[in-house]
């Protein structure tokens, strides 16, 4: 009878074992499948992004690019500015100093003024 008991044992554990076995090796591997399939979708979502955010890099390169240029040609500007804030203060102090006939000449030259009297006709006087 011992036999026996030993024989139902170790078919028991037998059939245990073999059920394991199937289950954890050789079980179904749909869910691998469905996984796979997942992890595909996955790289390809990331593959498209990682395209995106190239694009949007270079981008970026391009507008920085064009940021430095501008910065440069406002720098330009803003030091002619400064030379001609210059030059025009040299030319207000300097007038300060004219006597009356240096005004005259000076307003007369800037703004090419005709004298009235000499625009007169003879016609139209009384």
């Amino acid at each position: 009878m011992l036999s026996k008991e030993r024989l139902i044992t170790y078919s028991i554990i037998f059939i245990l074992l073999s059920t394991l076995i199937y289950f954890v090796f050789l079980g179904d591997e749909r869910y691998v499948e469905d996984y796979n399939i997942k992890i595909d979708a996955l790289e390809a979502k990331v593959d498209s992004l990682h395209h995106i955010n190239d694009d949007l890099v270079f981008k970026i390169d391009t507008l920085n690019q064009e940021i430095v240029k501008l910065d440069l040609e406002i720098g330009q500007q803003d030091k002619k500015i400064v030379t001609l804030k210059y030059k025009v203060n040299e030319k207000v102090n300097s007038v300060d100093y004219f006597n009356d006939d240096e005004l005259e000449r000076f307003f007369t030259d800037r703004y090419k003024q005709i004298d009235s009297i000499k625009k007169t006709n003879s016609e139209t006087r009384n």
